[in-house]
């Protein structure tokens, strides 16, 4: 039987792969073909299938259709967010990062897209925090506040993935999205978020540890909070001036700066100590690194110590992901649904299998934004009330 091709524009194959930041040779591995097959499709030597097209769009973060364009768009918005991070990783995204953010900004879009279609009922109303856009420790003791942190248990802040969920919670109920994503090391990035109604998104880097998604989580509602958009990591000197101030925000929302520096003094903390500043940080539902942020922010510790304490919260966070598939030994490894919910987001399955129940969506494009079969929905379903998802 002769395979059916289609007279998809080369030059369009190239302006997608390219704009999806993929090599020939990471495209042909996303796609299953050779790197001789995707040069024979740009140079027009060969088109591809319609099967071959849906896998193409879908490592290239397209619609189907934009495949099927006679030329490339002359004016192809592709989605870029203000970039924060440190100045090694400024400017630079690997694809597994593109796709993230492209992945996000989909969500956020179809969400929109429902919203406009259903009605302004059919999504929490989208409830903004209001923080003050000048004094940044004023602003973390309004977030403080806004979250309800001093509320909550003791225990809570000495077990950061209840404290997680709770925060995430939190931030749901008042009409934000928030998402994980994998694959991405957190040397690239710990965060980013963005902006815009009826669905802010927060992004976390999956792989972090529970403490570090909590510092993350509250510098990216920072930047919600402004109406800002950004790609984050952890802070550095260097930083541009919304970041800082997002930090300090975070580290202020997290960790009051009186009761913080009074246990600092009293507990004589050597901000160059990885144990100090673990007994101390602890005490607020803190990493040592966000710790540490925060005695410099107080001037209790400098950007020196900061620098030399690096390598060690980096061995720190890799001896915690040790221990911690250690501790699973392979037999408690949250299943696929249960990452799947984390990394999607309650909110949004939620609304996409609502918007399907209602018509207003095929059940092939629900399927494609939830990233299942169809038959697989019910598992997500299951899962959106459960305990089980992990943090």
């Amino acid at each position: 039987m002769k395979l059916r091709r289609f007279a998809a524009s080369p030059e369009v194959l190239a302006w997608a792969r390219t704009s999806a930041r993929l090599s020939d040779e990471e495209a042909a591995r996303r796609i299953g073909v050779s790197i001789t097959r995707i040069t024979e499709w740009e140079r027009g030597e060969i088109e591809p299938t319609i099967n071959q097209l849906r896998v193409a769009a879908d490592a290239y973060n397209r619609p189907l259709a934009a495949l099927f364009l006679s030329a490339p768009p002359e004016e192809d918005n592709v989605f870029e967010l203000p970039d924060f991070r440190r100045p090694e990783s400024e400017g630079e995204e690997s694809s597994p990062l593109r796709k993230a953010i492209l992945r996000a900004k989909r969500q956020q879009e179809a969400l929109s897209d429902i919203h406009e279609e259903l009605g302004e009922d059919f999504l929490p109303p989208l409830q903004i925090f209001q923080i003050d856009a000048k004094d940044p420790e004023k602003a973390g003791h309004q977030l403080r506040e806004h979250l309800g942190l001093d509320k909550l248990p003791a225990r809570s802040l000495i077990q950061p993935l209840e404290l997680l969920r709770t925060l995430v919670r939190r931030v749901e109920e008042r009409g934000y999205l928030v998402i994980q994503v994998q694959r991405v090391p957190v040397t690239e990035m710990r965060g980013f978020s963005i902006s815009g109604d009826p669905a802010p998104v927060i992004a976390l880097n999956g792989a972090d540890w529970p403490r570090g998604k909590i510092y993350t989580f509250l510098h990216e509602l920072a930047h919600i909070s402004l109406r800002h958009s950004g790609l984050c990591d952890l802070s550095r000197q260097s930083s541009a001036p919304e970041e800082r101030y997002c930090d300090r925000v975070a580290a202020a929302a997290l960790m009051p700066g009186q009761a913080f520096a009074a246990l600092s003094r009293t507990l004589s903390i050597n901000p160059t100590s990885y144990t100090d500043l673990r007994t101390v940080s602890d005490k607020f539902g803190a990493s040592a690194e966000a710790g540490l942020i925060r005695m410099i922010h107080l001037g209790l510790a400098t950007w020196d110590d900061y620098a030399e304490m690096r390598g060690e919260f980096r061995l720190a966070y890799e001896r915690h992901k040790q221990d911690e598939k250690d501790a699973r030994g392979g037999r408690d490894t949250p299943i696929y649904y249960q990452l799947k919910v984390r990394d999607l987001g309650r909110p949004f399955i939620a609304s996409m299998v609502r918007a399907h129940h209602e018509g207003a969506l095929s059940s092939r494009d629900t399927a494609r934004l939830l990233d299942v079969s169809y038959d697989k929905i019910p598992k997500l379903v299951e899962r959106i009330t459960s305990a089980e998802v992990p943090a």
